[in-house]
């Protein structure tokens, strides 16, 4: 295509008409096409126009100017648009070089919060052990550190690096922390990953304590073995099993405390949140208020349960009715007074009446549980032991069997009596 600038030599038009009618050029910041003749200093603020450079040039020759590409040297386009380019393995490196060099800065945030396990750094480079405050996964590249492992298919992705690490398998790794070595269970193995990882977070639930002083951290164990680790002649127990039976006992004896400190979290936590914009939340409301004085209001407690989300919803408010429903239950209908509310195991651990009725509903019911076999499963689901199933189903005989049994045969009088009337 020819320009609309182009002068021809037989043309009775001279050149400086044509240039007094064209308009001036608006094209450029800090750049100017009165700039012919001029020497450029390295210290200037204004530079000519390219794209008026362009069009003088094409004033003066008479001819269209092409675009060159400065890569291939042809016509037609510019480097930026240049399809040889994309081909050439020297420009591809340089451009991975370039976002390596960005995906670096980012490694770099996540690195200031890794600390030096001591003692780890005495030999090589991929021998070194980091604890990393983000990383909810322990992680090593290096196969010849796990001393157990099997294999294990999956990704990970919350890691806090824009990284996909491709696990392969997990193991059991050790590593010294000053005079010590601990064996970490749990680690996964990604050879994606160029050094090692330890999760603060998980080092805390595997039972381990870490100290930090300065780039550096020690690992301890959160609880060792006593040194006069004997057997007491008066008690049978060993120095350790003392410790623990006090340990436990502590625990027993401020189970109120712990339950007081349930709902004084909760209710602070949603006023912060401050979600039903300060108006009240009926449901909790006539929850608080129900009273249990005849079976009726238990039947009324014992309907809203048919629906699940209400109970997930309100799961805290309905445990604490359902079992004062149990106690007057016991205590008034029935006159028993020998069953304790809450109900605990051998091992201290509570049995959550409400949960209990929930999954036995789910299953069928107290028949069709012990038809199955399922008492095992059942005790599984609540967090017990599957040894722990037989229990479940003494607890539900004495506490849930039979005002489940007064529930049904009210429901089937109310039912008769609406299609009565």
């Amino acid at each position: 295509m020819k320009s609309k600038y182009v002068h021809h030599e037989s043309s009775s038009v001279h050149e400086d008409d044509v240039h007094d009618k064209l308009p001036l050029p608006t094209c450029g910041i800090r750049a100017t096409s009165d700039y012919e003749g001029r020497k450029i200093y390295e210290s200037a603020s204004v530079f000519p126009c390219k794209h008026c450079s362009d069009e003088q040039r094409e004033r003066s020759t008479g001819k269209a100017y092409h675009k060159q590409c400065y890569y291939c040297n042809q016509p037609g386009h510019q480097i930026a648009y240049c399809k040889e380019k994309e081909n050439d393995e020297a420009y591809l490196l340089i451009r991975q070089v370039t976002e390596v060099g960005i995906q670096k800065q980012d490694d770099a945030l996540v690195r200031s919060s890794e600390y030096i396990v001591t003692s780890t750094d005495g030999g090589l480079w991929s021998e070194i052990w980091y604890v990393n405050t983000s990383y909810k996964h322990h992680y090593s590249g290096n196969l010849n550190f796990f001393k157990r492992i099997r294999n294990m298919f999956g990704v990970e992705t919350n890691t806090g690096e824009n990284h996909f690490y491709f696990i392969r398998g997990i193991g059991a790794i050790d590593v010294t922390s000053g005079n010590e070595k601990f064996r970490i269970q749990g680690v996964y193995y990604t050879p994606e990953l160029d050094r090692n990882i330890l999760s603060l977070d998980q080092l805390i639930f595997q039972g381990y304590t870490v100290k930090f002083n300065g780039e550096r951290c020690k690992i301890f164990p959160t609880f060792s073995t006593p040194l006069m680790n004997k057997r007491n002649n008066a008690t049978g127990l060993t120095r350790e099993e003392e410790i623990g039976l006090n340990e436990k006992q502590s625990i027993i004896e401020r189970e109120t405390e712990h339950e007081n400190f349930k709902p004084d979290y909760l209710n602070s936590y949603f006023e912060r949140l401050n979600l039903t914009s300060n108006e009240p939340d009926w449901n909790v409301m006539i929850l608080q208020c129900m009273k249990f004085k005849e079976f009726q209001d238990c039947k009324t407690l014992l309907d809203m349960l048919d629906d699940g989300e209400y109970v997930m919803k309100y799961k805290y408010e309905i445990e604490k009715k359902f079992e004062e429903m149990i106690i007057w239950f016991l205590h008034d209908k029935m006159g028993i007074h020998s069953r304790p509310v809450p109900v605990y195991m051998s091992n201290n651990k509570r049995v959550n009446l409400l949960e209990l009725y929930m999954i036995v509903k789910r299953e069928g019911g107290h028949i069709t549980v012990t038809s199955n076999n399922l008492w095992a499963m059942v005790s599984k689901d609540m967090g017990h032991d599957y040894e722990d199933g037989e229990y479940m189903r003494i607890v539900y005989a004495m506490y849930l069997d039979v005002i489940i049994y007064y529930y049904k045969f009210k429901s089937i009088q109310d039912n008769f009596r609406n299609e009565q009337t």
